[in-house]
């Protein structure tokens, strides 16, 4: 039960139709700034949450097309819906469209703000949850109130968070299925988190910690953690996690790998959006040395700016040409290499004289 396909037409950063087909484990994006790795990840995630919910509230189509419509504004908040429409003379529409489990839901969105459904049969995702790059443990405490009465910059993709975070831990049979899930993770940090009142603390070697205290690569995991241990993200679930890597340490980043991995071989589909050089070529090696693994490369590019962006697949990053991340480091050893040279020639000059 897993993303098969997506495509997306004239929609932010995406000109002509790009379609993405999916590992049905570790799907990693990177690409430049402005390409619109978080927007397709955003998109996406969308069209499947909206799905979600409109099957457990038991939607009317009508009000199915409406879900769509607040579940877009809320995520990327912008203006006006229309906005999300990529820039051109006279009206115009993006498109979006998702095969999951062989079921197809496509969504079309004018430059006037409406949305049109099609759909057969609506499909009926595993449980979806969207991590921001911001990470969120630290700012739990007492946002699902605060969000529900004011109006936040915060977009919606952190409240729906926040109710996957306050659900309650599971109970019988159901505790045993997230164990080797959960245990991965342990193991990670070699501590626990747990919840107590509104606040989130890290059961930790040196003792039991508030989240605001520890490593924010921990708060990370701890929020993996609760979400598995409520039920919020099952081993069949769906996890987007935009930038897992921002503000950790190395050692940590090569932790957040291992507990990706454990999390797909589990059964769960995963889409990261990522700058960083270390995790994606960590990544790559484990595809490349474990064919198995079921992890794909999604390399995002504008040929010239103000292009619509294209893709490059791969099942590792050797087989992408448009690797930004790869190119800035090769240009930064050249760079170190004009230093040095430049460096030797100077004091060469400086001996002969």
């Amino acid at each position: 039960m897993q993303v098969e396909k997506f495509t997306m037409e004239q929609f932010t950063a995406m000109g002509q139709p790009v379609i993405f087909n999916f590992s049905p484990g570790i799907n990693v994006l990177i690409g430049a700034n402005s390409t619109g790795k978080s927007h397709v990840m955003k998109a996406l995630y969308t069209l499947l949450k909206a799905s979600e919910e409109a099957q457990l509230k038991q939607d009317t189509p009508e009000r199915l097309q409406m879900r769509m419509q607040e579940k877009l504004q809320g995520v990327f908040k912008p203006d006006t819906l229309g906005r999300l429409v990529r820039r051109a003379p006279g009206r115009g529409s993006a498109k979006l469209a998702v095969v999951y489990a062989g079921q197809s839901l496509a969504l079309e969105l004018t430059t006037l703000g409406n949305v049109r459904l099609a759909y057969k049969t609506l499909i009926d995702p595993e449980p979806t949850i969207y991590l921001p790059a911001r990470e969120f443990l630290t700012l739990y405490e007492g946002f699902i109130a605060l969000y529900e009465k004011r109006e936040l910059a915060f977009d919606v993709t952190y409240y729906d968070l926040s109710l996957a975070l306050n659900a309650a831990p599971l109970r019988g049979p159901r505790v045993e299925k997230v164990k080797a899930l959960v245990e991965p993770l342990i193991e990670a940090i070699h501590g626990n988190v747990q919840r107590k009142n509104d606040r989130f603390y890290l059961d930790l070697p040196e003792g039991s910690l508030e989240s605001q205290l520890v490593a924010e690569g921990y708060r990370k995991i701890g929020t993996l953690m609760q979400l598995l241990i409520n039920g919020s993200l099952s081993q069949s679930g769906i996890l987007f996690w935009d930038e897992p890597a921002s503000n950790l340490n190395p050692n940590l980043v090569t932790v957040i790998v291992k507990v990706l991995r454990a999390m797909a071989q589990a059964g769960m589909q995963i889409f990261v959006a990522t700058h960083d050089y270390l995790l994606s070529q960590e990544l790559s090696l484990i595809a490349e040395y474990n064919p198995e693994a079921a992890i794909k490369f999604f390399a995002l590019h504008q040929p010239a700016p103000g292009q619509g962006t294209e893709i490059e697949a791969g099942n590792t990053l050797v087989d992408i040409e448009n690797d930004s991340i790869l190119a800035e480091f090769a240009a930064h050893y050249d760079r170190e290499q004009e230093l040095f040279l430049s460096s030797h020639d100077s004091e060469s000059a400086g001996g002969e004289r």
